[in-house]
């Protein structure tokens, strides 16, 4: 390949035969695999020719080949935080740093190293939380849902965050615009919050999520993420659950999805999903109730032209995915 050629996008899965041969039984990526599959607060996402393993929501890890594990420096940011505060703080950040590189990179040993990431990002999340003041609802929901929606719950949870790249055949074009539906002008790669599975059919479905009425109009709105599925995914719905197909069969490969999981050839269906919040409040600061948000969510989605779609209502904190 000449160095300005550009290599061709297969989509999401794992397609470098050195990745999977490291993943096989015997290879130097095995450990790790079964570190994840053993441990409910990891889940491993399957990228375009890459992975990244999650803890609680966050990345703990990118793996791109057998020799190229990264890990986000990010984290070491909560060794400001006073809790750690030393003579030697500098020299205990950089210890831990390298101690994090000798178990991953020379030593490979993953017990030691997923160990050592998972107390530093928990003192990396309390730093944020409680110096910052940073919201980890976001997080915790994400993390919530993964490990709440399996092959022994009502959905499979694929993928989270699921972000169209523009080199996808079903790449983001703005679709005909209808009259009263917002729509972001600025968007060229747009994300969903999950892919996943009905176990009841085997069908594919693209999952947005909502909290709350404040959040039902505008930018990441009804309309707006309507936009976004019939101007991408909608468009090319078999080249989208191709590309999936691909992602379960390699998940079933290694483990992650049982022999026996299956996906319909059926079109993805696109659905949203409303939690209900106890303390949501109108502009004059009036409790809305759960009856009221149920029928605010309906006439926003009448509004915006999205009544084509399905909603299902899940009680707050509740993240497990049901049609009931």
């Amino acid at each position: 390949m000449c160095k300005n050629e550009k290599k061709n996008y297969l989509g999401r899965g794992l397609h470098s035969s050195k990745l999977r041969t490291a993943l096989n039984d015997g290879g130097s990526l095995c450990p790790l695999l079964e570190i994840v599959k053993s441990d409910d607060d990891l889940v491993l996402e399957i990228r375009n020719d890459y992975f990244n393993i999650y803890y609680k929501g966050g990345n703990l890890v990118k793996v791109e080949s057998p020799n190229s594990i990264q890990f986000a420096h990010n984290y070491f940011k909560g060794y400001k935080w006073p809790k750690f505060d030393s003579p030697e703080k500098e020299k205990d950040r950089k210890a831990l740093k390298e101690e994090i590189l000798t178990a991953l990179k020379k030593e490979r040993n993953y017990i030691d190293f997923v160990r050592k990431m998972k107390d530093l990002m928990n003192d990396y999340w309390v730093w944020l939380k409680e110096i910052k003041g940073t919201s980890l609802e976001e997080k915790d929901v994400q993390h919530s849902l993964c490990i709440n929606n399996t092959e022994r719950s009502e959905y499979t949870i694929i993928d989270v965050e699921f972000q169209v790249s523009t080199e996808a055949q079903y790449k983001y074009k703005k679709p005909t615009q209808l009259k009263g539906r917002f729509v972001d002008n600025k968007k060229k790669s747009p994300r969903f919050d999950i892919v996943a599975v009905r176990n009841s059919d085997h069908r594919l479905c693209v999952i947005e999520l909502k909290s709350g009425v404040n959040a039902l109009k505008g930018k990441s709105g009804i309309g707006d993420h309507a936009d976004s599925y019939e101007g991408s995914i909608g468009r090319m719905p078999q080249i989208f659950l191709d590309e999936i197909k691909g992602v379960i069969s390699d998940k079933k490969t290694y483990g992650l999805l049982s022999n026996d999981f299956k996906i319909s050839d059926e079109n993805p269906e696109f659905v949203y999903a409303y939690s209900f919040k106890s303390n949501d409040k109108d502009k004059k600061g009036n409790v809305i109730s759960k009856e009221q948000q149920k029928e605010k969510f309906l006439e926003v989605m009448n509004e915006m032209h999205c009544e084509q779609y399905r909603v299902m209502f899940l009680d707050e904190n509740n993240y497990t995915l049901t049609d009931k």
